[in-house]
């Protein structure tokens, strides 16, 4: 469950814009790697909106009921919302390129089935979702690894810059590519565009093979699936950001699936509508990201980060009101332009906040977690307007979610994001301690860690004060419980205390420092007196000791 978001939990909010970058939109093509691997990307993606169009108007044409039609959306969101967590602790505990290869091949298994059923004519409604369904559990395990996975392909200062170009990428192949599945369904039927998208999928997984670079050598050994999984959960509980985002991207998700889930029977069921004009309504939408696109950055600018995220999700909102009160295309195309400017804008600052303000060790996870989200609402909305489209309507179905949109941009607005800035984040070194002394399990057994400050009695409210951002940071990188004591017959003298699992998750929690977590601790050691630096005591559970006496 979400807990209850508040801006003042983690990070400090800049409420003026963010300086502009010195480097252009553009700048990340100068990079080989990038580049190469954008343009085959752009190939898949045609391949896959191409497949979208080609699948959503077999199971129309099927005279599927509403529910079924819908049923395509939660199929292909349903594996991101359940495994994306699993795959995230996987990418940030392993090699994300290989993850990235066996997601793909097996999309493209998928893909195979999904066309070999189709030119044998075994092609039904109820197959075709479960082939949807496969080739989302491989999208379920490529994504989070390709996502953290552009931190490795650009120097950070073009960080944000990428992650734009990519939604630029996944947006022309929207525009792009429903056109170009509608005029394949046109002239040679679903069959031969499901297996142009299998070819589409080649180009992509030959540049991830193709690409190298180095991989940095880790000190310690991985997580387990349930001891990263833990880790993410723990973060995400003492981090602002990524329950902010969560909670917001979801409640938008929700609200414009009702776009994506009914598009096909809007198009179906306009007096001028067929399967090359639901193309073009997709084609529509994806023209309008690509333009917003180039409008990101200049918005944030303007009007910071959050500001533009309540307004795209207000301006969606009034574009599916019109989608369910008008029948005319010359209104239906531009307001689906207008949404398309509206969904980038929102998708690619939430996308951006996550990228730049969470540290490398757990990006992965955070992005499964907003993945997750985006996509849960997705499901979840898909599901809910195909149920009430079958008792409201079309057009009554995409007018409430409208309403939804609207409502949720008002409510959510007082929370707000910190602008980006990729430089708190970045890596920062700290000592390690010495082993203990005798023998002992490193992964078993708990790690009391106590810290002594002596703090002058007129330092004593600011030393409180700066404490309270301290609990957080050590709570967020891995200790279970956390404590501050005063001396009660030495008032100068204080112990923080944190109990962490083990020594190697005391070990992993140092390596998890950033530079602004080392500004908080600074600023608390700033505040001691005394002949040296706080003292630092480690005692070690006997749990993990051998206790076997020693033969004579």
């Amino acid at each position: 469950m979400l807990q209850s978001v508040s801006p003042k939990n983690d990070l400090p909010l800049d409420t003026e814009p963010e300086a502009p970058s010195r480097k252009g939109l553009f700048s990340p093509f100068t990079i080989a790697a990038f580049r190469i691997i954008w343009i085959a990307n752009l190939f898949a993606n045609l391949g896959t909106w191409a497949q979208s169009v080609a699948a959503a108007w077999v199971v129309t044409e099927a005279q599927a009921s509403p529910l079924q039609v819908a049923m395509i959306q939660v199929a292909s969101a349903l594996p991101l919302v359940l495994m994306s967590i699993l795959s995230g602790v996987l990418a940030d505990n392993h090699d994300r390129r290989k993850i990235m290869l066996a997601g793909l091949c097996f999309e493209m298994s998928g893909a195979i089935f999904l066309s070999a059923i189709a030119f044998l004519g075994y092609l039904d409604p109820i197959l075709l979702i479960v082939s949807i369904l496969w080739i989302s559990i491989g999208g379920a395990i490529t994504i989070p690894a390709w996502q953290a996975a552009v931190s490795e392909q650009v120097p950070g200062e073009m960080l944000g810059n990428a992650v734009l170009l990519n939604s630029v990428n996944y947006n022309v192949a929207r525009a792009a590519g429903p056109a170009l599945g509608g005029l394949m369904l046109s002239a040679v039927g679903p069959a031969w565009v499901f297996l142009f998208n299998c070819l589409c999928y080649l180009a992509l997984i030959g540049a991830i093979w193709q690409w190298r670079r180095e991989i940095p050598a880790r000190a310690l050994p991985p997580e387990g699936l349930m001891q990263g999984v833990v880790a993410a959960l723990r973060f995400t509980q003492y981090s602002s950001v990524t329950r902010l985002v969560m909670l917001r991207s979801f409640s938008f998700g929700i609200s414009a699936s009702a776009v994506w889930a009914l598009l096909p029977l809007l198009a179906h069921r306009n007096p001028d509508g067929d399967a090359a004009v639901y193309g073009y309504m997709l084609g529509a939408l994806g023209l309008g990201a690509i333009s917003g696109s180039l409008l990101v950055n200049r918005g944030r600018l303007l009007i910071g980060t959050s500001k533009l995220i309540s307004l795209a999700g207000l301006v969606f909102g009034v574009v599916m009101l019109a989608l369910g009160s008008l029948d005319s295309l010359w209104v239906i195309f531009p307001a689906l332009l207008v949404g398309g400017i509206c969904w980038i804008a929102a998708v690619a600052s939430y996308n951006s906040a996550v990228q730049i303000l969470v540290p490398d060790w757990v990006k992965a996870r955070a992005l499964a977690l907003y993945q997750t989200a985006i996509y849960g609402g997705l499901a979840l909305g898909s599901y809910l307007w195909g149920h009430l489209a079958e008792s409201m309507g079309v057009k009554g179905a995409l007018f409430s979610a409208g309403c939804l949109m609207i409502a949720c941009a008002f409510l959510l607005y007082p929370r707000r994001l910190p602008e980006l800035d990729a430089s708190s984040i970045a890596h920062a070194d700290s000592p390690q301690p010495g082993q203990p002394s005798f023998a002992f399990d490193p992964d078993r057994g708990s790690v009391l860690v106590t810290i002594e400050y002596r703090i002058p009695q007129e330092r004593t409210r600011d030393f409180v004060r700066a404490s309270r951002p301290l609990r957080r940071l050590r709570l967020r990188n891995g200790a279970e419980r956390w404590a501050l004591y005063r001396d009660a017959s030495e008032p100068e003298l204080w112990q923080e205390t944190m109990v962490v699992e083990n020594w190697l998750q005391h070990l992993r929690m140092l390596d998890r420092l950033t530079i602004a977590d080392k500004a908080i601790i600074d600023n608390l050691t700033m505040l001691h007196e005394g002949d040296g630096p706080p003292r630092v005591r480690h005692g070690v559970s006997y749990e993990s000791g051998s206790y076997e006496p020693i033969q004579p």
